[in-house]
């Protein structure tokens, strides 16, 4: 049997092998990446390589004879899965490997808060921070560096409003300082301010919790606030320099336009 009839044989059993891992494998809960692997990354690869193979013979028929190219052929899916499977391996751990090097020579160098003020008053919490990585981070902006502000007992009570990063991060982050200033509302503010200060949307109620009930939030006294920084897969623990008082947030809120439904409105 020719090399070429050979090789049509070949990648027919690639393909049929191919279908078979596509239709017995277990299909993920998101997205079905069963075909596009069995074919982009098993059977498309084989079939290139047995090719290549074939087409090598020709210019150079001492390199595999007739005899072996069967062997070869068979042969080739396990070495190729071999290699993918080990590649793959490798370049995971020297990945997490770099990515833990450049966490542990990462630095918190300074930080700071404000009240986060608008036209009727204070409403949340503003967080500046500078954050070096003398190596770079091998990851995306929105997933480097980024802050949790609540109570400290328990930490809760307040959502991220926006993130920004200075200088602009464009894919990985370069070797460098970064300032990072993160906006905070307090939990119990209505949805309609989580897109902007002025309420939106017909959800203008308070949204009292456990944790944020309406009479602690009138009562509580100024406090700093906990501050959770992660630079690190183990976050930094902080608290706010300036004391709060959840209050203002609440009335400033009100005047704004938010609505306490659960006395009426008033």
């Amino acid at each position: 049997m020719s090399n070429v009839r050979a090789a049509i044989l070949l990648t027919i059993l690639y393909w049929v092998v191919a279908f078979a891992l596509a239709i017995f494998s277990p299909r993920g809960d998101w997205i079905d990446l069963r075909w596009p692997l069995a074919i982009g990354v098993f059977a498309i690869p084989t079939s290139f390589l047995l090719w290549l193979l074939v087409f090598a013979g020709r210019y150079f028929p001492s390199l595999i004879s007739r005899r072996r190219f069967g062997l070869v052929g068979i042969a080739l899916p396990f070495v190729y899965s071999t290699v993918l499977v080990g590649g793959g391996y490798w370049f995971t751990e020297r990945r997490q490997q770099l990515l833990t090097d450049q966490w542990r020579l990462a630095t918190l160098d300074t930080m700071s808060d404000e009240p986060l003020l608008t036209a009727q008053g204070p409403i949340g919490v503003r967080l500046r921070y500078r954050v070096t990585y003398p190596k770079g981070l091998d990851l995306d902006e929105s997933h480097g560096a980024f802050a949790q502000v609540g109570l400290a007992h328990p930490f809760d009570g307040f959502f991220t409003l926006q993130r920004r990063v200075n200088p602009p991060v464009s894919g990985l982050y370069p070797a460098g300082s970064y300032e990072i200033t993160e906006d905070f509302f307090p939990a119990f503010l209505p949805s309609s301010f989580y897109s902007k200060v002025a309420p939106s949307s017909s959800d203008h109620c308070f949204r009292w919790n456990t944790n944020l009930n309406r009479r602690y939030v009138l009562s509580a006294e100024s406090q700093n606030l906990a501050v959770l920084v992660h630079i690190a897969p183990g976050p930094l623990q902080k608290t706010t320099g300036r004391a709060y008082r959840l209050a203002d947030f609440y009335e400033s809120a009100k005047k704004a336009g938010a609505i306490d439904c659960e006395d009426g409105g008033r």
